[in-house]
C-alpha cells in the first residue's frame, strides 16, 4: 500500500470515529455499533503496514490521525459506560417491579386477580 493510500486509510478512521461518536451522542446505538466493527477492519488494514516505509513526515501525520481518534474514543467510552449505566438502572427498576408484581398476585391467591395486577404493573 502507497503513502497516500496508508493516510487515505488513517483519515477515513478517523472519520469512522467521528460519525460513531455522533451516534453515540444521538443514542443510535445500533449505527455506533455498525461503525466500531467498520472500524475495526480498518484498524486491522492499518496494522498490516510497516511504518519503516513511510516516510516520516507520513507517519506523523498518522500519529496526529490516531491522536484525534484517543480523544474522541475517551468521550465515546465515557458516553458508552453512561448508557450502560442507565441500561443497569432500568434493568434493576423492571426487576422490582416484577418482583412486586409478583408478590401482589401471591397475596391474592388466584390467577384471574394476579392477571389484573400484570396489566396494572
Amino acid at each position: 500500500m502507497d503513502e497516500a493510500s496508508v493516510l487515505e486509510l488513517a483519515a477515513r478512521l478517523r472519520d469512522l470515529t467521528v460519525a460513531q461518536l455522533e451516534a453515540a451522542r444521538g443514542g443510535e446505538w445500533d449505527e455506533a455499533l455498525a461503525l466500531l466493527e467498520e472500524r475495526g477492519t480498518l484498524v486491522q488494514q492499518l496494522q498490516a503496514v510497516d511504518p519503516a516505509r513511510l516516510s516520516a513526515a507520513s507517519r506523523e501525520a498518522i500519529a496526529r490521525l490516531l491522536e484525534e481518534m484517543q480523544v474522541l474514543d475517551r468521550e465515546l467510552v465515557g458516553r458508552v459506560e453512561t448508557a450502560l449505566q442507565a441500561t443497569r438502572e432500568a434493568q434493576q427498576a423492571v426487576e422490582r417491579n416484577d418482583a412486586a408484581a409478583r408478590g401482589y398476585r401471591r397475596a391474592l391467591g388466584t390467577a384471574g386477580e394476579g392477571e389484573l395486577v400484570d396489566r396494572e404493573a
